[in-house]
């Protein structure tokens, strides 16, 4: 007896971009998850002819179907890297909307889905984070001090002589690493702007859309819209480049139709025009950087991210190779494959290593922590700063 069709709009609405991959292999060699350990599956050419198999229902879709999706770290190389143009991450997007659908949550979703859009389980989180992210003790380096939490805070000088900055801290200045969050607050005032935190913000929902948890992700987008198309601010900044480019690439389909979108602007394509007005010390520091894939594939900020660097007095910047190589975070892949997550992160670290630099400088906070982590395990203790803690750095030494 012939099995009856399963409908899956989800999708069959991108059935002509899954048709464009031609199955040429080029994307393999740049797919962090596959090079790791070379299953054909875990590559983007085998995660499309998973989706398409599921598609024509020459496959369930099942928890190793899933667990193919999971382990894709969103860097975008193989976008990038693609002769036809395929929306690989886009179809992966839809693919895990479709068996989030079909299997349900689960318990690590559900648990991960809530705490996401409940303040006082994200400050609980903030502490347990090292614990769920599968970090060693002390990788993380969490100095929370006297200001404790960004949430509501505003600057205290700047005086607004240029207008206002509403600043997005997002999850990891909000909860994790606060004092990249006040670092990005002092450098901003230092531009001449009053520096607002607005209250009531949550996250901006790409951990939600890595669950597949479309309904949460599109809540929580038009939450942030409304409390930051209420402020009487000139720009909105963050430092975090994943939250700048969901609200660049995503927030336009989360949001219903004719709903004012935010413009938010990662702090690197600010401060790459600010970075000049600047009073700065010189720093004697040998320094190499590491480009996280959704500054520079994903906000094409690779180039303005080393002008800002190159602007620093006495700084000595080594490039390491292969910078722009992911370096395994992954948003939830970390949660749910910490193995692979730390044999990507393995290769990053030794590509630094080799650099001979005192010291790593990324423009992601999620980075931060990885590649902390990663050294960590390579025994060494080399210092991952954020872009703005250097910053911050020259200007507190030129006062």
């Amino acid at each position: 007896m012939k099995k009856d069709r399963i409908s899956r709009p989800l999708l069959e609405q991108y059935r002509s971009e899954l048709s464009r991959c031609v199955k040429c292999g080029s994307c393999r060699t740049l797919c962090p998850s596959f090079r790791l350990d070379r299953e054909e599956s875990r590559s983007p050419r085998g995660r499309m002819a998973l989706i398409a198999a599921v598609l024509d229902n020459r496959l369930p879709v099942s928890a190793a179907f899933e667990d193919r999706l999971e382990t894709c770290t969103h860097c975008l190389a193989c976008e990038f890297s693609c002769p036809s143009g395929v929306p690989v991450t886009k179809l992966i997007q839809a693919a895990r909307e479709q068996a989030v659908q079909e299997l349900g949550s689960g318990l690590i979703r559900s648990v991960l889905a809530r705490v996401l859009r409940n303040d006082q389980s994200m400050r609980l989180g903030g502490w347990l984070a090292p614990l769920a992210l599968h970090y060693r003790s002390g990788t993380v380096n969490v100095s929370r001090g006297k200001a404790g939490l960004l949430s509501g805070a505003k600057s205290a000088s700047g005086q607004g002589k240029r207008g206002t900055i509403a600043f997005f801290p997002g999850c990891a200045s909000s909860y994790i690493q606060p004092e990249l969050g006040r670092a990005a607050v002092a450098v901003l005032i230092r531009t001449g702007y009053e520096v607002i935190v607005p209250e009531g913000l949550q996250c901006c929902g790409r951990p939600l859309l890595s669950l597949g948890d479309r309904h949460a992700a599109s809540a929580v987008a038009e939450h942030n819209s409304r409390v930051l198309a209420a402020l009487e601010a000139d720009r909105i900044i963050t430092a975090c480049p994943s939250c700048a480019l969901t609200f660049e690439c995503e927030y336009p389909r989360l949001l219903p139709p004719g709903t004012a979108m935010p413009a938010l602007l990662d702090i690197h394509a600010f401060l790459e025009r600010e970075i000049a007005g600047l009073t700065l010390r010189p720093l004697a520091r040998t320094v190499t950087w590491h480009d996280p894939c959704h500054l520079g594939r994903g906000l094409g900020l690779a180039a303005a991210a080393r002008n800002i660097l190159r602007a620093l007095p006495g700084l000595t910047l080594i490039e390491t190779k292969n910078p722009d190589r992911c370096c395994g975070f992954g948003g939830v892949m970390r949660v749910t494959h910490p193995e692979i997550s730390d044999g990507i992160a393995r290769e990053k670290a030794e590509s630094i290593l080799a650099t001979g630099a005192a010291a790593v400088v990324t423009g992601c906070p999620s980075c931060r922590m990885q590649i902390a982590e990663g050294l960590h395990r390579a025994g060494s203790d080399s210092e991952v700063l954020h872009t703005v803690q250097l910053i911050e750095e020259a200007l507190d030494s030129a006062e």
